[in-house]
């Protein structure tokens, strides 16, 4: 019995999980291609590119998005125990991108189809962790836990962008 086991976390690769990581990869990509394609690749001048807090902030998603991805699924044993701190992490981030996409205003298909895809992602993850805990009745607490504080801190995370976007 491995360490994850012992502590009641399973680490096996299931559709729930397969679901995260297609939903996950999804929106970094389309952040990817929005700070490439319509950022500084766009062959527009610079005045009618995204503004650069725009580009660092979808690169960050990119990067976050993966990383955090990652951590939460690679079968490295040291990273089991902050495997519900990772996913708390990355329903925090779509939030935070979907209070910042909707308070820009610019409002597009594939920006929709993102937000979409990031409800679905915070769903899948919630799943995922009410799944991750032997024992039906504490894993749904854990999972509406990490649901609620994954929305506080994405909230929080959102606030300081306000001024900037």
């Amino acid at each position: 019995m491995t360490t994850a086991e012992a502590n009641g976390i399973r680490t096996r690769i299931g559709p729930v999980q397969i679901a995260v990581i297609l939903l996950a990869l999804a929106t970094a990509s389309v952040h990817l291609y929005i700070f490439l394609i319509e950022g500084f690749l766009s062959g527009l001048s610079p005045e009618e590119q995204q503004g650069p807090i725009y580009q660092v902030l979808f690169a960050g998603n990119f990067f976050g998005y993966v990383t955090l991805l990652c951590a939460l699924y690679l079968p490295i044993a040291p990273l089991a125990r902050f495997r519900p701190v990772v996913r708390t992490i990355i329903i925090a981030m779509a939030i935070a991108s979907i209070f910042s996409y909707y308070d820009v205003s610019f409002i597009d298909t594939i920006g929709n189809v993102t937000k979409i895809i990031e409800v679905l992602l915070i769903v899948m993850l919630t799943v995922d962790a009410a799944l991750s805990w032997q024992g039906g009745a504490r894993g749904v607490a854990l999972a509406a836990a990490q649901l609620g504080i994954g929305a506080v801190v994405g909230y929080l995370m959102f606030l300081p962008l306000i001024p900037l976007i």
